[in-house]
């Protein structure tokens, strides 16, 4: 074989494909030659063979034995494929077998050759040596370590790859290796009894999985598929075993990522969207809920005052019993109702946002969060000693909104949640490039002479389209009042509905109870003159004879004044409505007379951050509250003041704000690929007229 071609093979692998080509002549020379024309084995599981070994052409099946014995296939060699780096770089017995599948010709290389080689050429093997390091110092998991923690994982960790469609492991397997991405992705899947397998995440470099079997030895939860060829660092869990003992640390990100990941499998909140993964959740640091006990002192001054009250007097009498108990109870209950309180405060992050859930049992209730694309900045404050001693923080998540803050306050492993946030952040910009690569191999294709990928474009731009979703209980309702008869325009005029669902547009109005309070003094007002205009009608408080005239007057005009300003709260609160359609929300604020009219309009790509309050025990009993919605415009903040489930509110927000940046970018792909074949057509013509056909040169 041609040392350029052995070169070039070099180049392809994980170890030696950062070296200078004159760095790999001296590689190239020491590999030697193997043909396998039978199917039969290159090496076995346990075996002591220590080569490094590449594929020139033909097919190897990679696999091994689970704990129970059964054989499990991992992976597929073809031609530019390398195996064997772990063994060659540690000494290693096997931890795989590798068969032949097809007649196979390898070069490989012997780890004596190599290590005569790094002998005689140091600044190799310290290359090779940083080379390992630099990988690992670009994954998170390993990347604060310290170098001589690197060196005992790099001695420890495999490498290998698998082809685009490759299933890495299936759900319900026996295995115990964690896997680290270095190149490509890899997608997570999972399947619930009979039904299709579902994509619930992508993984991509930097990212690792596998480390719930590895820590308990369960069976994988997941089946991992590669969408990509894709190159992995591999640990097995003897190894692992081995390193966790002097890092810590790395166990501690372990545990924390596995808890993270059986959440996102076993918990689903009534707000997580389809396809939407829980990412972290995380409740304020028990220290929170002992500094909120502070309160238990007036229980304990009272209980005080009650023994010494009984010092003073009768230790015998039964009031003092009971009033120990009472307050015994008293602050028992205190402290159950405070604990309650503590757990319902938690704070999530999901693949799409960020959220901070605030709620005070029967007394109030608030939700902020922002979707992932519109955080700009993430920072990490120590609040006091305390927390310094204790391990807890305040996660600052800054927004391009008007107030522009989610705040995770008194958090612990804040460190861990920022990095969380940070990978989505690089993995959505890595999805958004597939995405684009995509969408620009689709048009290429049609564009040379591919018809039928037309349905599929097609069907992705309806599947973005929120109108083909189905109509949820209450749209249907509002379409079905719409329809009653001749009744239902003086019923709705005199009714009308809190939300209403028109041809893709909601529209909300102010809670009832909002038009109660605002008309509460009027219809105070006409209660007292017709009671007033009862009694002197029944002679029971009649006024005297000179003031009879100007009693009734005063009635009928104060009834008149009544009625006239029910009726303006009344039309004001009609006429203050909010909406939402399928690119703006929009708050109209009209009063009556055509006196005046504001109208706000802002586009759902320009929101930021999303948050609702419910203020108070009546708030909470009528199911009412406030949606603030922050822009990046000059109308920064829009709030639904006053609305009917201002959960449900929130979220319509949220999905349609989600549904429209979905068709944003797939629209953004597009003209970028269209803009891509129109430079390729641009070049070609180009070409042809610096370029003419033979018979115009006269050949």
């Amino acid at each position: 074989m041609a040392m350029e071609e052995r070169i070039r093979l070099l180049k392809g692998t994980y170890l030696f494909g950062d070296l200078a080509d004159q760095e790999l002549r001296k590689v190239a020379e020491i590999l030697k030659r193997r043909s396998d024309r039978t199917r039969g084995t290159v090496y076995r599981q346990g075996d002591s063979d220590t080569n490094f070994y590449l594929v020139v052409s033909g097919r190897l099946k990679v696999w091994t034995r689970d704990e129970k014995g059964r054989q499990r296939t991992l992976n597929y060699l073809r031609a530019g494929d390398s195996f064997g780096a772990h063994s060659l770089l540690s000494g290693e017995r096997r931890d795989v077998t590798v068969d032949v599948e097809e007649p196979t010709e390898l070069l490989y290389l012997e780890k004596a050759d190599f290590d005569t080689l790094m002998t005689d050429h140091p600044h190799l093997r310290e290359k090779l040596s940083l080379h390992v390091l630099q990988r690992l110092r670009e994954v998170p998991l390993f990347g604060r370590l310290p170098l001589e923690d690197l060196k005992r994982i790099a001695d420890s960790t495999g490498q290998t790859s698998y082809r685009q469609g490759t299933v890495i492991y299936h759900q319900g397997e026996l295995s115990t290796t964690l896997y680290v991405i270095e190149s490509g992705r890899v997608a997570l899947l999972t399947k619930d009894g009979k039904a299709e397998s579902q994509v619930i995440s992508h993984l991509g470099p930097g990212d690792f999985f596998g480390e719930r079997s590895l820590l308990t030895g369960r069976p994988r939860e997941t089946s991992v598929q590669a969408v990509e060829d894709t190159r992995f660092l591999y640990l097995n869990k003897g190894d692992f075993d081995r390193l966790l003992g002097a890092l810590p640390s790395v166990k501690k990100a372990l545990i924390l990522e596995a808890k993270a990941r059986e959440l996102a499998f076993s918990k689903r909140f009534p707000w997580q969207r389809g396809g939407e993964i829980l990412l972290a959740l995380a409740r304020k640091h028990p220290y929170a809920f002992v500094r909120s006990l502070w309160v238990l002192v007036f229980p304990l001054i009272g209980l005080a005052a009650v023994l010494a009250l009984a010092r003073v007097f009768d230790w015998h009498s039964m009031w003092v019993y009971l009033m120990c108990a009472v307050v015994t109870t008293c602050a028992a209950g205190l402290t159950l109702w405070l604990w309650a309180d503590w757990r319902n405060d938690y704070y999530v992050v999901t693949s799409k946002r960020v959220m901070h859930m605030e709620k005070t049992i029967l007394l109030r209730e608030s939700r902020d969060e922002a979707p992932l694309e519109s955080i700009q900045d993430i920072s990490i404050l120590t609040p006091s000693i305390v927390g310094r001693l204790l391990g807890f923080d305040d996660l600052s998540i800054q927004t391009a909104g008007a107030k522009g803050r989610v705040t995770f306050s008194t958090v612990g492993h804040a460190t861990w949640i920022r990095d969380k946030l940070f990978q989505q952040l690089d993995r959505l910009r890595t999805e958004e490039k597939a995405e684009q690569k995509d969408s620009i191999r689709h048009r290429l294709q049609m564009q040379l002479g591919h018809p039928e990928l037309e349905s599929l474009v097609a069907a992705d731009s309806e599947h973005l389209s929120p109108k083909e979703a189905a109509p949820t209980p209450q749209t249907v309702n509002d379409k079905r009042l719409s329809l009653r008869g001749p009744f239902s325009t003086l019923r709705g005029y005199l009714v009308p509905h809190m939300r209403i669902e028109r041809d893709g547009v909601v529209t909300w109005r102010k809670h009832w109870f909002r038009l109660i309070d605002r008309t509460a003094g009027s219809v105070i007002l006409l209660f007292v003159l017709l009671q007033l205009s009862l009694a002197a009608r029944a002679g029971l408080l009649s006024p005297p004879p000179h003031l009879r005239d100007l009693f009734w007057a005063v009635s009928l005009l104060g009834a008149a004044v009544g009625l006239f300003l029910i009726w303006y709260r009344y039309e004001d609160w009609r006429n203050d409505i909010y909406q939402l359609t399928d690119e703006r929300i929009i708050d109209v604020e009209r009063l009556p007379l055509g006196l005046r009219e504001e109208r706000r309009e802002a586009s759902l790509s320009m929101i930021q951050d999303i948050g609702y309050e419910i203020p108070g025990p009546i708030a909470n009993l009528l199911d009412y509250g406030n949606v603030v919605i922050e822009t990046a415009s000059r109308e920064a903040v829009f709030t639904f003041s006053w609305v009917h489930q201002p959960r449900r509110v929130q979220e319509e927000v949220f999905a349609r704000m989600d549904a429209y940046r979905e068709r944003e970018k797939q629209g953004q792909r597009e003209r970028r690929a269209d803009e891509l074949l129109d430079w390729f057509g641009t070049y070609a013509d180009l070409s042809r007229e610096q370029d003419p056909p033979a018979n115009e040169r006269g050949e």
